[in-house]
């Protein structure tokens, strides 16, 4: 079985903190009915997805949910991803109020999870060696080096065994 790949939007991909915009980076303006979202892009992240597509099943763990697949996948070079579903936030008592629909969602599954708002409550929770929780900071977003650390991670010898499908 794959391992997992959540991705998370505003922080990681569009680093909506920073201040000016970071080397790399294009703004970009998207427009939907009535609403425009002022974003910042930097095309090798779609590259460096999908490039992760060939180890990693990408999924959009982001508040944008479908939307994630209709305005920004196309942005990104990025084909439709599944989507992890918000329906309320559910109160946590430490931590981002996304980790139960993660648990929920991924399962026994080995999985990356990249957010900006994770952190060692979601450690803490997903505590298995075959789950990676990763932050990033929302002023930078995704750099080469998390880029690396995604590859590592899926590279170890406990994920080549967990990851190889079943004959």
């Amino acid at each position: 079985m794959r391992p997992l790949l959540l991705l998370d939007f505003d922080g990681p991909l569009n680093p909506h903190r920073a201040d000016g915009i970071p080397d790399g980076y294009e703004r970009h303006e998207i427009t939907e009915g009535t609403k425009t979202w002022r974003l910042l892009l930097n095309q090798q992240h779609g590259v460096e997805l999908r490039a992760l597509a060939d180890t990693f099943d990408l999924v959009w763990a982001s508040s944008w949910e479908h939307g994630a697949n209709r305005l920004l996948a196309p942005l990104l070079g990025l084909p439709d991803l599944p989507t992890i579903l918000w329906p309320d936030r559910r109160p946590v008592r430490r931590g981002s109020w996304k980790a139960p629909y993660v648990a929920d969602w991924v399962g026994d599954r080995p999985f990356a999870w990249v957010d900006d708002e994770v952190g060692a409550a979601e450690r803490t929770r997903f505590p298995h060696d075959h789950q990676l929780i990763h932050p990033v900071d929302a002023r930078t977003g995704l750099t080469a080096a998390d880029f690396a650390v995604l590859r590592e991670w899926a590279g170890k010898p406990f994920a080549q065994k967990a990851f190889r499908p079943h004959s």
